[in-house]
């Protein structure tokens, strides 16, 4: 592949993981302004999935959020992990979400973070 090419597209990569992070940080504030914050069963509900995402094999330090509609009807959610250089890792972690939370693809977004710290 030619470095221009792959330097394009590495750039439109880096824009797309910074426009998905910020989206997810409007829903977060979105949600606190107009509801006080996440239900105690979304909150339960994004722990255990954190729980099992986080023992996927080749994920790490997974964080993940779950958004519910009026009804309380879970609606999407975003994960954000260390340790998607490999495709595989992914898939999986997406296919988790997908199952756990009966979503569609396109209702599940995995993007790959550094967390610093310990």
């Amino acid at each position: 592949m030619p470095n221009g090419l792959w330097e394009r597209l590495r750039h439109a990569r880096s824009a797309w993981i910074l426009a998905m992070a910020a989206l997810a940080a409007l829903l977060a504030l979105l949600l606190l302004r107009n509801g006080g914050g996440p239900s105690s069963y979304g909150t339960e509900l994004e722990t255990r999935l954190e729980r099992i995402l986080n023992a996927v094999d080749g994920a790490d330090r997974v964080r993940a959020m779950v958004s519910q509609g009026q009804n309380g009807e879970i609606t999407g959610a975003v994960v954000v992990a260390e340790g998607l250089e490999d495709v595989s890792t992914y898939l999986k972690l997406q296919g988790a979400v997908m199952t756990l939370l009966g979503l569609d693809a396109g209702q599940v977004e995995i993007i790959g973070g550094r967390f610093g710290g310990g």
